[in-house]
């Protein structure tokens, strides 16, 4: 979901030569993948480190620590979050009208399409509990603090079901997130890449459809589906 406007400051010391930055960025893109493929407890820092083609002691100089390089993770992953979904100053939300939510939708379908390791980690945290999911949780609540007047206010004028404002908030979040952090079940089931932008498009289709009843798009191009599941 859209998530606050500010952030603790990622760990950042000085760049020691100019591909600094890049190696720290390798470094965040690897930690990533595999704080979301094994939870925090199963990456491992001399991993992280040889996938981003670095040692490990340049990844303990930009962070400090394993703790540290999550939190500059989940930090990067909700900044990135706000800016691909809320929009550009020109365009940002102004969350009020049915058709702010169609466009908040669309938005958010595509940046979980993009980034279903945030999908995950999420997961491995919510399972896990815990100081981590603490700390983490601070974001999540900002954001749900700025749609309640939303959705409320959506409710009120009859464009959103006035329903229990939980299971609103995680029926938006499942219906948009779960196809792409299951993407590799869905190869294996249906031969899809949900993250192609076919697929991609015809979710944010269906989406629009399900929770908003706007008709599908009749000229928009689904991807192929086995023979299975033609009745």
């Amino acid at each position: 979901m859209v998530e606050p406007k500010s952030y603790a400051q990622p760990t950042r010391r000085p760049p020691s030569h100019p591909r600094a930055e890049e190696s720290r960025t390798r470094i965040m893109s690897e930690a990533r993948r595999l704080f979301a493929q094994r939870g925090f407890d199963g990456a491992n820092i001399r991993e992280i480190a040889e996938k981003a083609g670095v040692t490990h002691t340049l990844i303990r100089y930009h962070f400090g620590s394993k703790e540290q390089l999550w939190k500059d993770v989940v930090t990067d992953m909700f900044r990135r979050l706000d800016r691909e979904v809320s929009g550009p100053e020109t365009e940002k939300l102004k969350y009020e009208t049915v058709d702010d939510l169609r466009i908040f939708l669309r938005r958010y379908v595509k940046y979980c399409a993009k980034n279903p390791d945030q999908i995950r980690i999420m997961f491995h945290e919510s399972i896990a509990g815990g100081d981590r999911l603490d700390w983490m949780v601070k974001y999540i609540l900002k954001s749900h603090q700025t749609l309640t007047p939303f959705f409320r206010h959506l409710m009120d004028k009859g464009q959103l079901p006035d329903v229990f404002l939980v299971s609103l908030f995680y029926a938006v979040s499942t219906i948009c997130q779960i196809p792409f952090a299951f993407s590799t079940t869905i190869k294996k089931l249906y031969g899809v890449d949900m993250q192609s932008e076919a697929a991609t498009e015809a979710h944010v289709d269906a989406v629009l459809a399900i929770l908003l009843r706007d008709a599908p798009d009749a000229d928009l191009k689904r991807p192929a589906l086995p023979a299975w599941t033609k009745i």
